[in-house]
């Protein structure tokens, strides 16, 4: 689809550039080391778009961006870590705790530092991977250096800029609600406003970015530029009106959605994957708490707002770490987002320097570490096979590729077979009267190598019902492989949660069900529960550090309910999550997943069936004949209101008008990405899904 895509829309590129009197690609040599020049654009088959992009860059201005630090540091991954983010130097850092700061600003030996406390961190998210670890110092330090820009164009004596990195973190309104880039908290901290310049009436005058970043003298360089703010080119989603700004962030106009993005070097369409806008972040932009990523092949990279509306005046549109542009845009307030600013300059009257240059090459893929050496397992890792077959139920017969990975309470442990829950249970009269007699500790006990689980509940006479479940590896069916890394489904049903602990109006990125299964805090659900604790969590309960270390934190899409139209919520980063109604019919990824297409087909490789310990814990199972055992389970995507989600039953139909959120009996089924380069998982065969 995307090759298709791009043949459409090279022509029209390429009839504006011949307008203009220039060849649709310069030549490489056509820009030198260093030369105050807009953007040249030449083929490069490498790159997902099929060309590259050299922007000329300056230097103008100075920002907080290198950490001071004392020791050895360890706030964030290596891999996040770039040339220039932190400098080791323990006489400098007593001299800044010693320091006299004027509103948390000094200068030492002509040159400027900033110091924050977590206090000054926008976002109020606990320490998770892709986040700011901080530590037990009450002060960070960091340097004011030259903030290195792209040239975008050139006009009348003018330069467009566009940062070179993201340079600080701000969400783009800082209530909830709707709201445009007029009235938006981000655009008057930019600009240092005053709080009637926007809704929240939050007063930035003299103290935004527009002040810290510039002198008196540079600011006055800084043009006046009319902004423009079309309405969202997917959804129509209305903008507001236009402003009279110095800066500002760049429009889906400026980036993709008309032909000025060519002449900025973007590609002009969304999509593709554009190296070009992918950007990471500064080590003060991290700290102030914006996310970077920990995809193989995008690591280091963050995610940062444009100012166009999304699918809704509440939610803005953003590009991805990997260079994707999402219309359908996250929720205004989105605390950990990178900010990307632009603006014009008078050449005659700003101080600027030449920086050399940077191409979207550059940013490609990880450069900061050695990609992993492959690991001979990969290479036994395959996506489905599907063999259609009309004598089949479902018209089709997949294998899956197994993996074994990670651990959780599954099968029950009883002392005679009349109180097995299912023919998985382990009958063993001995090892039960063990687990009677052990010491337990948070309601787990080890031996042999085996850990089990002592749960209880109310009996049906009042007495405490005593149960044990051994924790055994995790089965995975292998979904998709892709670079690297692979999409893993659970093949059992291995828990019971409700999507939502009371009733409300949520989706996926604000249900509990998200946050239980990703060990996130009180902030991240709307029901304020936390599962933040050791063992609170599915991801801590199934995984060791080592084991999670391999999962990926990934991009999470939540599409709108294909029948009713009703939004799933902004896509979310997460570790586990439970599959869309997107990724299990009607999409090609469905196909590819083992999936059949259609939502109406009794589809057996939609069919599971639960562990001992979800049975406990609640999940129903079918008694019929043809359905025996199997669980109907929940996936992300909400139904027809935002009180219920789309389920699929024991049969495999999915019914897209849903189920109550807090449906107490629907089946859970992790989904997670693995990175295929690891030790830490076991080959496992295949499995046949055919007919009983």
């Amino acid at each position: 689809m995307k090759r298709t895509k791009r043949i459409l829309v090279f022509p029209l590129l390429c009839l504006l550039i011949l307008c203009l009197g220039v060849s649709a690609y310069a030549a490489e040599a056509s820009l030198p080391a260093w030369s105050l020049s807009e953007p040249v654009v030449v083929k490069d088959e490498s790159l997902s778009t099929g060309q590259k992009t050299r922007w000329s860059c300056i230097t103008f201005g100075s920002y907080p961006q290198t950490e001071i630090v004392s020791a050895p540091f360890s706030a964030v991954d290596t891999f996040a870590v770039q040339d220039g983010d932190i400098l080791e130097d323990p006489a400098l850092y007593e001299k800044l705790g010693r320091a006299d700061w004027q509103e948390n600003e000094t200068e030492i030996d002509g040159v400027r530092y900033l110091r924050m406390s977590r206090e000054d961190a926008v976002t109020s998210a606990p320490d998770r991977a892709g986040n700011y670890r901080w530590g037990e110092e009450e002060w960070h330090y960091f340097r004011f250096d030259p903030i290195r820009w792209r040239v975008l164009r050139l006009e009348d004596g003018k330069a467009f800029l566009m940062a070179d990195k993201l340079l600080d973190c701000q969400p783009y309104h800082t209530e909830a609600g709707p709201v445009s880039w007029e009235r938006s908290t981000v655009r008057s901290w930019l600009n240092g406003y005053p709080g009637s310049e926007n809704d929240a009436a939050v007063d930035y005058l003299g103290k935004g970015f527009l002040d810290r970043a510039f002198s008196a003298v540079e600011r006055e360089a800084v043009v006046i530029t009319h902004v423009e703010n079309k309405p969202n080119p997917r959804y129509g989603t209305d903008c507001g009106n236009d402003t009279e700004d110095r800066v500002f962030l760049l429009s889906n106009a400026e980036v993709f959605a008309s032909d000025a993005a060519g002449i900025h070097g973007f590609w002009p369409s969304n999509g593709f994957d554009d190296p070009a806008k992918r950007f990471r972040s500064t080590m003060y932009a991290k700290c102030r708490g914006t996310w970077w990523s920990s995809v193989n092949r995008y690591l280091g990279n963050s995610f940062w707002f444009m100012r166009t509306n999304g699918y809704t005046p509440e939610s803005i549109t953003y590009i991805c770490d990997f260079g994707f542009i999402y219309q359908r845009g996250t929720i205004a307030t989105c605390e950990d987002a990178g900010l990307l600013p632009a603006l014009w300059i008078s050449l005659d009257q700003a101080k600027y320097a030449p920086a050399g240059t940077v191409s979207s090459a550059d940013i490609q893929n990880n450069s900061f570490r050695p990609a992993p050496e492959d690991s001979p397992k990969k290479e036994q890792v395959f996506n489905p096979s599907v063999v259609y077959d009309e004598k089949q139920p479902d018209g089709k017969q997949v294998t899956f590729s197994l993996i074994r990975f990670g651990s959780y309470p599954q099968a029950e442990v009883v002392p005679d077979p009349s109180e097995a829950s299912s023919t998985g249970s382990i009958v063993d009269a001995a090892l039960y009267a063990a687990l009677e007699k052990a010491e337990w500790e948070n309601g787990e006990w080890e031996t042999g190598g085996t850990r089990y689980l002592r749960v209880s509940s109310p009996g049906a006479d009042g007495s405490e019902d005593v149960r044990y479940f051994a924790c055994e590896p995790l089965l995975w069916r292998v979904l998709e492989v892709r670079d690297g890394i692979a999409l893993l489904l659970s093949q059992a049903a291995v828990d019971c949660e409700p999507f939502q602990k009371d009733l409300a109006d949520v989706s996926w990125d604000s249900c509990t069900l998200r946050s239980w299964l990703n060990g996130y805090g009180p902030q991240q659900n709307a029901s304020a529960a936390d599962y933040s604790g050791d063992g609170d969590s599915f991801l801590n309960m199934a995984f060791s550090a080592e084991e999670q270390e391999a999962i990926l934190a990934y991009p999470v899409q939540n599409e709108n309910n294909h029948y009713f139209g009703t939004d799933s919520g902004p896509d979310t980063v997460d570790k586990i999550f439970i599959l869309a109604e997107s990724e299990l019919f009607m999409h090609d990824s469905s196909v590819i997943h083992g999936f059949s297409p259609r939502d109406d087909v009794p589809d057996r490789a939609r069919q599971f069936k639960p562990t001992d310990y979800a049975v406990w814990k609640g999940a129903w199972d079918a008694s019929g004949s043809v359905e025996y055992g199997n669980v109907f389970w929940i996936t992300r995507t909400t139904g027809y209101t935002h009180s219920n989600v789309v389920y699929v039953d024991e049969s495999g139909y999915i019914y897209n008008r849903g189920i109550l959120v807090t449906c107490p009996d629907a089946a859970v089924i992790p989904a997670l990405i693995l990175e295929l380069n690891s030790d830490v998982y076991d080959l496992a065969g295949t499995c046949t899904i055919t007919e009983e």
